[in-house]
């Protein structure tokens, strides 16, 4: 039986026919299905109903699996859930009890702010979630594949979440899957039956259903605590992001940039499992204020979400060109750092709406420098790359593009490119933010920024 068939038990009368011919169908009053609906509908969410096949053939192992089996089985690997060392994932089955859990918890947190505030509230919104999931298969104004949806979208947040290893529901509430969960839950307690706004879709939107976002948010986060101690890092990075000399590639070779560029941006979303679709739109930098760049909605009241508009053609505010992959892998850096929550602290649940601490929060980073630090570098290594590969010149040669300078002291860009080149094929970490707080990495960016490791002494041929 198909697990559309039923939404058909919520309606009218329903007529159950008998396989064998000749048989009359037998009639379900409506007053005998408003009483059976609670039992039914605990059926339907179980979403592991039995698959649609022909009662004529012999079931086997070699048919389809169950399509919510193979929800989970894909999340669970999409998301890495089984290679966890300190976590797990839920099983299918505790899935399903969660799911067919009726009568949850009184909803007791009605703000829409996006951060749970302990581990009551997290499973509070949880169940609510789940329970309004339920009742939104009532709904009159949603196509049974729209209220279909609903259903496997809320299997598969609860497919990615993940608790401490041996135990039954203990849980890191701020692990960036859970997060996300938590985030889907409150937006189908805020929006209900209203699919556009659940289930938004638009190029270049990103939100809770994808996993890049927030993927890396905590090494950001250790990232920017270390370097509390490194002063020097926190000048070589503001020093690196202010330099326009950085973009080495002229219009001139421009066309042939961007194609190159585009080859790598392939080979950088397979190496680091990115299957999210449209994660980004095109636009032009004379239309669209906002381009090349992440704009992060994180106020109370509307969805957190992320927006990614790139310049089609590689061209940058400020006159100079990059190539189109390399922004896009800069940008998307940087959607894997932002924390998939509001800005709100878990306190500010009790403060009302209008309170200047809710309104005013803007900055999502102490030092945003340091957020543009891993990107950037990665940036000018992939430029430097593309660079040399057009120009036909080994990509560990040192080009002479131009110097940073702390005070009387210098390092050339281009020597950067190649040093920092060599340490993303020395540590296989697909998180930008977790190589620079090596201590290799963080001791010699914070010599450079001080003024006392000017130079590593490698040869350079001059650029441009």
């Amino acid at each position: 039986m198909k697990a559309d068939v039923y939404t058909a038990f919520l309606t009218h009368k329903v007529k159950v026919f008998a396989t064998k011919k000749d048989v009359k169908p037998f009639v379900i009053s409506r007053r005998l299905l408003r009483r059976a609906t609670p039992f039914l509908l605990a059926s339907a969410m179980t979403f592991t109903a039995c698959s649609s096949r022909d009662n004529h053939k012999h079931v086997s192992d070699t048919q389809p699996k169950d399509e919510y089996t193979a929800i989970y089985q894909e999340v669970v690997q999409n998301y890495h859930l089984t290679s966890l060392q300190d976590k797990e994932p839920f099983s299918q089955d505790e899935i399903n009890q969660m799911i067919m859990k009726n009568n949850p918890a009184p909803l007791y947190d009605t703000n829409f702010n996006h951060l749970p505030e302990n581990t009551q509230n997290f499973w509070n919104i949880i169940q609510n979630g789940i329970d309004a999931t339920k009742q939104i298969q009532h709904s009159p104004n949603l196509s049974p594949k729209q209220k279909k949806e609903y259903q496997i979208v809320a299997f598969k947040m609860l497919s990615q979440m993940s608790r401490v290893k041996g135990t039954v529901n203990e849980l890191d509430i701020y692990d960036y899957n859970n997060l996300k969960t938590f985030l889907y839950f409150e937006k189908v307690l805020q929006y209900g039956d209203d699919y556009n706004k659940v289930h938004e879709k638009e190029d270049g939107l990103i939100n809770e259903k994808s996993e890049i976002f927030g993927r890396y948010y905590k090494d950001y986060e250790n990232l920017e605590n270390k370097v509390q101690k490194f002063d020097g890092v926190r000048k070589f990075a503001q020093e690196l992001y202010l330099n326009n000399e950085k973009f080495m590639i002229s219009y001139q070779d421009s066309a042939q940039a961007n194609k190159i560029s585009k080859e790598f941006l392939a080979s950088w979303l397979k190496h680091n499992h990115v299957t999210d679709k449209n994660l980004w739109y095109f636009t032009s930098i004379k239309e669209d204020e906002y381009t090349n760049s992440v704009f992060f909605w994180h106020n109370r009241g509307r969805p957190v979400e992320l927006s990614v508009g790139i310049d089609a053609t590689g061209n940058l505010d400020d006159g100079d060109f990059s190539p189109v992959g390399s922004i896009i892998i800069h940008e998307l850096q940087h959607v894997m750092q932002k924390k998939p929550a509001s800005l709100e602290n878990p306190e500010d649940n009790r403060k009302a709406d209008d309170d200047d601490d809710i309104l005013f929060i803007s900055s999502l980073y102490d030092f945003p420098y340091i957020a543009e630090l891993g990107p950037t570098l990665y940036s000018l290594v992939l430029e430097d790359r593309i660079y040399k590969q057009i120009k036909g010149i080994d990509k560990n040669k040192v080009m002479d593009y131009s110097d940073l300078k702390f005070g009387h002291s210098k390092v050339n860009l281009g020597e950067v490119a190649v040093w920092f080149g060599n340490i993303l094929d020395k540590y296989p970490e697909k998180s930008i933010d977790k190589i620079l707080a090596k201590d290799e990495v963080i001791l010699q960016i914070n010599q450079w920024g001080l003024g006392q490791g000017n130079s590593l002494n490698l040869s350079k041929s001059k650029g441009r």
